[in-house]
Parts: structure tokens; sequence; C-alpha cells
């Protein structure tokens, strides 16, 4: 069975993914972060180069920001975890 590479994901929404669930990670103190995603994610950085990789990842952070100035915190941090349990935990 052959390796994944970043050809095999979406690294635009992956990166977008990532950059919102760091921002998450630190804001709603997310105490582990999948140290695999952080793996693939340079791999998609690399992949998309340096420019479009930094633009997807703050296009996340930018995402994580809009959800928590319509809803409550608590609530998105939740939603968050929950919904991605297998890249953070609370």
């Amino acid at each position: 069975m052959r390796s994944a590479t970043a050809a095999d994901f979406d690294c635009v929404g992956f990166l977008r993914m990532h950059g919102m669930l760091r921002r998450a990670s630190t804001a709603c103190g997310f105490t582990e972060y999948n140290p695999d995603i952080v793996d693939r994610a340079r791999i998609c950085f690399d992949t998309l180069g340096s420019r479009r990789g930094t633009e997807e990842v703050q296009s996340g952070v930018a995402e994580f920001e809009r959800l928590r100035s319509t809803r409550h915190y608590d609530a998105v941090c939740a939603m968050l975890a929950a919904k991605f349990s297998m890249v953070v935990r609370p």
C-alpha cells in the first residue's frame, strides 16, 4: 500500500481547517492537537507554496473569528471539539 501524498487530499480545505483549529486550540484552551494533522498540513503547505498556503491558513483563522463573533464562545469551542475530535481535545 502506498503512502498518502498531498495530492490525495484537498490541501486548500485541509489548510483552512488547520488554520481554524489552530486558532481555536489557542482561544478555546484545547489541550491536545493531533501531530499527524500538523505533518499533513506541512506537506500541503509545501505543495501549495508559502503564499497560497498562508492565505488558506489565514482564511481558516478568519472563519473561526466569524464563528466566534456570531455564536456564544463556549458553544463554538464545544462544537469544534465535538466535530473535530480526531484533531483537538479540550
